[in-house]
């Protein structure tokens, strides 16, 4: 006869243990994060307020559960705080009708308090139910954050991880985002419209001395970065030659027009122009070329110029400003006296000025 081992029928054993321990865990688990997010509230079935403080509950993620008070048992600390247990919850909730309103019982599991608070409604207001029963659940809320104090009050329950998630008060954005500083209000535009006036010296180095002049000058700036520019060089006095019995005075005018590269905006406003410039020759005592006899002379041609400038605004329509001018004759004039060069012009044509600059608008 042969004898069976019993190894198999322990396995089988332990086996239905350690499944029974899984089971038990889980059903401990599940009861638990059952109790975590569990409120009673303590209303007769069908009760209008106690149903609007069950939807405000739920819309906030909690699970509520209706308990039917004993007939006739008054709302107590001890009587709530035993709902409470009995149905596994963390707090449980008691209204009863008042002369003014509502008395509102609270107990607290997690923080260990029972809060009482009388609630005056308002009779004429469309749905007063609805706005007592939100204040019943935020009082319920200040509660419970208290569970997230540096020192909580001792409570029966710990406030777990969902307590705390399900309490969690968004950050205010003026601290969550900061608002960005106003935009420093912008300096007005200039005008697009300038006239500067000027007074300088025009120079041109082969034997004759500088003169003083005054520049006009009209600037058009439709744009920010580019415009439209004429100007005028008006002799105030000649230059001359001086030599044993003889003087030799050389008055020059220039006009021109062309492009003018700047910008409107800030203080300082650096430019550069591009454009032609006429050159009128007025001579007295001297001829300009051999084809002229001696006494009075003149003669004209058209010379490239290109000009810098720096302007510094002391208000938007006010600017000080200095401008270099620069140009060459490309045969240059010669100065001659009975067929011998004595001086030549226009080999460069140099016109520095220091003013003032308008704006109209």
């Amino acid at each position: 006869m042969t004898r069976r081992s019993p190894a198999p029928l322990l396995l089988a054993l332990a086996a239905l243990a350690a499944g029974s321990s899984l089971a038990a865990s889980a059903r401990a688990d599940e009861a638990l994060e059952d109790a975590s997010s569990t409120i009673a509230v303590v209303c007769a079935p069908g009760d209008r307020f106690g149903l609007r403080v069950v939807a405000e509950l739920e819309s906030l993620g909690f699970r509520a559960a209706i308990l039917d008070p004993a007939a006739d048992a008054p709302a107590s600390r001890a009587s709530l705080e035993a709902s409470a247990r009995d149905a596994g919850a963390i707090a449980a909730i008691r209204a009863v009708p008042s002369g003014r309103g509502v008395e509102v019982w609270i107990a607290d599991r997690v923080t260990g308090k029972t809060v009482l608070r009388e609630m005056a409604g308002d009779a004429g207001a469309p749905d007063s139910d609805a706005a007592l029963a939100l204040r019943v659940v935020e009082l319920l809320r200040a509660s419970l954050l208290e569970a997230a104090l540096p020192a909580p009050p001792p409570g029966e329950l710990p406030a777990t991880p969902e307590i705390r998630e399900k309490l969690r008060v968004p950050a205010p954005a003026a601290l969550a985002d900061p608002p960005s500083p106003p935009p420093s209000p912008s300096p007005p535009p200039s005008p697009a419209l300038r006239v500067a006036l000027a007074p300088g010296a025009l120079l041109s180095p082969g034997g004759l001395g500088a003169a003083a002049s005054v520049d006009l000058g009209v600037v058009w700036m439709p744009s920010e970065h580019v415009g439209a520019v004429a100007f005028a060089a008006i002799p105030l006095t000649s230059a001359r030659i001086e030599r044993a019995n003889l003087d030799v005075d050389l008055s020059v005018q220039l006009t021109g027009g062309g492009a003018r590269f700047t910008t409107r905006a800030g203080r300082w406003a650096p430019s550069a122009d591009l454009g032609l410039a006429v050159v009128s020759l007025q001579s007295t005592g001297m001829v300009v070329s051999s084809s002229f006899s001696n006494g009075e002379a003149s003669t004209m041609t058209v010379a490239p110029f290109t000009r810098l400038g720096l302007a510094f605004a002391v208000t938007p329509t006010f600017r000080l400003r200095a401008d270099v001018l620069a140009s060459v004759v490309v045969e240059g004039v010669s100065i001659q006296i009975a067929g011998r060069e004595i001086a030549t012009w226009g080999r460069p044509i140099l016109l520095s000025s220091a003013g003032i600059d308008l704006g109209w608008f």
